[in-house]
């Protein structure tokens, strides 16, 4: 099972305790997939492709180093040196934009996913996580490097569409 952090469960709590008396269990179910695909959509955006970090605000930038191999810029197009030397650079296609954005095979950002079951269980039903454990470390690690929140929080305007999605879905079930 992989370990994660999550707010979800005060978030669901929040929203079930609010809303129980008013829709049935399965019209709650269907909220609670409501949000967490919505909000998984959002933050995938919001980091894989913005690169903002919970506040809304830049991540960070990449290092010149680092650049080059995500725009495989080197001087030589082969591997100089090590196990691999004289093969060729592998080529991730990505652009000279130095924002950080968590993402360089693409592998992490297309990992996340909205969990109901393995591998991230909650008893509340819905979590936004990672299907693979190296991925989940991956972000914890860039949290800690970043010294932010990126994935681990919502942001105001995700928490702003998750209340909307709540009161649209009462004000269609209350109205009819």
């Amino acid at each position: 099972m992989i370990a994660y952090n999550s707010n979800g469960k005060q978030i669901s709590d929040s929203i079930i305790n609010d809303i129980s008396k008013k829709i049935s269990k399965q019209e709650t179910d269907k909220l609670l997939r409501t949000i967490a695909s919505t909000l998984t959509a959002m933050m995938h955006n919001r980091v894989h492709v913005e690169g903002k970090d919970s506040n809304e605000a830049q991540i960070g930038t990449y290092s010149p180093e680092y650049m080059k191999v995500r725009t495989g810029n080197f001087k030589s197009k082969k591997i100089v040196r090590g196990v691999n030397k004289g093969k060729a650079r592998e080529k991730y296609g990505r652009t000279g934009d130095t924002k950080v954005i968590l993402s360089l095979t693409r592998h992490m950002e297309n990992d996340l996913v909205v969990c109901e079951e393995n591998p991230i269980k909650t008893s509340y039903g819905y979590a936004i996580g990672y299907q693979n454990e190296n991925n989940y470390d991956k972000l914890i690690s860039l949290e800690t490097r970043y010294k932010k929140k990126i994935l681990t929080k919502l942001s105001k305007t995700e928490e702003s569409v998750k209340d909307e999605i709540v009161n649209n879905f009462l004000n269609v079930r209350t109205t009819n």
